[in-house]
């Protein structure tokens, strides 16, 4: 009985060493982590995401790297632009970690070193750059702070996935005068606009009488050719012989022209020639015998 005990005890104790030992061996990695193992404290390997076996009693797991995107803390950084004004910057760094062998075995805190590299290399890339290149250019020195900040930080391990200037502040003197500067700009681009309006409006009125006067000039050109070929007409008609149509049309010039001076409001007494109440009146006469000639 004892030794059947003791049998029991013996594979009882087996199983569990071996499960205990399927269990330190087996590894199941998320996707959003690294490990490191290390065999007899020495780093061996990076297992990444998935199912792995590992050495029971001779490796383990040392570390377990997070490898999503971080952002660093925006921390406000000074530097000295290139026309000596003093500026205050607060970027956003985000990265992530490549290789976390690098990141741990290398350096302590990542986040303060990438920090550090950070307000060496700003002010480096500002001293470069005068306050309106900064103001405007955000961009291009976002672009440049971080090609340089990559450069190390393939050292440790890490990827810069973004860099960006959030804030660009100055002392209360410089953003006074830039109000200054900024007031003036203002008042120089609306005295140039209302100039610029005055001149479209200059140069409208005297297309407007260009036209006015081209179209008067065409009107009394038209009317000349009227009278010139009026003139033609009775020339024409003179040399055909037709001297009395010709005088018709003068006595009748002649009558509208009297009936065009009795119409005034002062015109009591007309006092006319002669020759043309003579005319007139034989003009009146020819009509009457032209239509009372003429047969029904």
């Amino acid at each position: 009985m004892d030794m059947f005990s003791f049998s029991n005890f013996v594979m009882l104790a087996f199983v569990v060493l071996v499960i205990v030992t399927l269990r330190a061996s087996i590894k199941i990695v998320p996707q959003s982590e690294n490990w490191l193992v290390e065999r007899l404290g020495k780093f061996n390997r990076k297992l990444e995401a998935g199912l792995h076996l590992i050495i029971p009693f001779f490796e383990a797991v040392r570390f377990r790297v997070p490898i999503l995107e971080r952002q660093l803390p925006p921390r406000p950084i000074n530097a000295i632009t290139l026309d000596n004004v003093t500026i205050s910057i607060s970027l956003a760094v985000l990265y992530r970690i490549v290789d976390a062998s690098k990141t741990l075995y290398r350096i302590s805190n990542v986040d303060d070193a990438i920090m550090t590299i950070v307000n060496g290399t700003v002010r480096s890339v500002i001293g470069k750059t005068d306050l309106d290149g900064v103001q405007s250019n955000r961009r291009q020195l976002s672009d440049e702070i971080e090609h340089d900040l990559q450069t190390v930080s393939d050292e440790w391990g890490i990827m810069l996935t973004r860099v960006e200037i959030l804030e660009v502040d100055v002392d209360p003197e410089t953003k006074a005068a830039m109000q200054l500067q900024l007031n003036a700009e203002r008042n120089r681009r609306a005295l140039v606009r209302e100039a610029e309006g005055k001149k479209q409006a200059t140069e409208l009125d005297a297309d407007a009488q260009f036209y006015a006067a081209q179209r008067q000039a065409e009107a009394m050109k038209v009317k000349a050719d009227a009278e010139a070929y009026a003139v033609t007409a009775v020339a024409r008609a003179i040399a055909a012989g037709g001297t009395s149509a010709v005088e018709f049309e003068i006595k009748k010039i002649q009558a509208q022209a009297v009936q065009e001076l009795s119409k005034g409001s002062n015109a009591k007494i007309v006092l006319l020639p002669t020759d043309v109440l003579g005319g007139l009146s034989g003009s009146i006469s020819g009509l009457v015998n032209r239509f009372t000639n003429t047969p029904s």
